[in-house]
C-alpha cells in the first residue's frame, strides 16, 4: 500500500484510538490541578491540534469534498420514505431548539443558570472562568465547530461509507452510528455521562449533515452549542469565591 493510500486509514485510527488515549492523559493532568493559565494552554493546544487534523483531513480527502457528505441518503428518504425524512427533520429541529433554548433561558435567569452550573460542576476544570479565558473559549468554539465537523461528520463518514480505497463500506446509517461513537470517545474528559451525551450530540449533528448533504448547518449548530457555555456558566458573576479558586488554581 502506498503512503498516500494509507493516510486515510492512519487518520481514522488517530481519531478512533490515538486521540481518546492521548487526550484522556492530558485532560487528567488538567483535572489534577486546574487554573486560568493551564486552561488557556489547553484551549490553545485544542485549537492548534484540531485545525491541523482538519486541514490534514481536507488534503487527504481530495478530490473528495470533506464538506459534502456521500450523496443519496436524504434523496432516498425524501423520494421513497417522505414521512421518515420529515420525521427525522422534526426530531433534529426539536433537539436543536431544546439545547439552544437552555442557553437562551440562562441569559436572563440567574436561578436557572445556577442549576446549570451545578450540573456542569464536573467539567469546571476545563470551563472558562476569567474574562481572558472566556475570550479564548470563543475561538475554541469556532475551531471545534468547524474542525470537529470536518473530521467526524465529513472525513470519517466518508471513510466509513467506503469512499476511500480499502475503507469499510458501512453505508450512511452505519457511518453515522460509528462516527458518533468515535466522536463521543474523543470527549472522554467529560466522563462516561459526557461521552454518551456527546455521542448523542454527534448522532444528531450527523443526521443533520445527512439530511442537508453538507456540513454548513452542523458547523453553525456545533458552534452555537459550544459558545452558549459563555452565558450558561458565569462563576465570576454567580459564584465569585469559586471563580477565584478556579482562576488561581485548585484540584477539580
Amino acid at each position: 500500500m502506498h503512503v498516500d493510500a494509507a493516510l486515510p486509514h492512519l487518520l481514522a485510527l488517530t481519531l478512533a484510538l490515538l486521540l481518546p488515549i492521548v487526550g484522556d492523559r492530558y485532560d487528567r493532568r488538567l483535572k489534577t490541578f486546574t487554573s486560568a493559565e493551564r486552561r488557556i494552554a489547553w484551549y490553545r493546544t485544542t485549537i492548534v491540534a484540531g485545525c491541523a487534523l482538519a486541514a490534514m483531513a481536507v488534503v487527504i480527502s481530495y478530490p473528495l469534498n470533506a464538506f459534502v457528505l456521500p450523496a443519496g441518503f436524504a434523496t432516498l428518504l425524501l423520494h421513497k420514505h417522505p414521512a421518515i425524512f420529515f420525521g427525522a427533520a422534526i426530531v433534529t429541529v426539536s433537539y436543536a431548539a431544546l439545547v439552544l433554548g437552555q442557553g437562551l433561558r440562562a441569559i436572563g435567569n440567574p436561578v436557572f443558570r445556577g442549576r446549570l452550573s451545578k450540573a456542569m460542576r464536573s467539567l469546571e476544570f476545563v470551563l472558562p472562568v476569567s474574562t481572558r479565558e472566556r475570550k479564548w473559549w470563543f475561538f475554541v468554539s469556532l475551531s471545534a465547530g468547524v474542525c470537529e465537523e470536518v473530521l467526524y461528520r465529513g472525513f470519517l463518514m466518508h471513510y466509513l461509507s467506503g469512499s476511500f480505497a480499502g475503507s469499510p463500506a458501512l453505508g450512511s446509517l452505519g457511518a453515522l452510528l460509528i462516527s458518533s461513537i468515535v466522536f463521543g470517545l474523543g470527549h472522554t474528559y467529560q466522563g462516561i455521562t459526557g461521552v454518551i451525551r456527546t455521542g448523542l450530540s454527534g448522532l444528531f449533528l450527523g443526521l443533520v449533515a445527512l439530511l442537508t448533504g453538507n456540513l454548513l448547518v452542523p458547523i453553525v449548530l456545533h458552534i452555537l452549542f459550544d459558545i452558549q457555555t459563555l452565558w450558561m456558566y458565569r462563576p465570576l458573576r454567580d459564584d465569585p469565591a469559586s471563580a477565584t479558586r478556579l482562576i488561581e488554581g485548585c484540584t477539580a
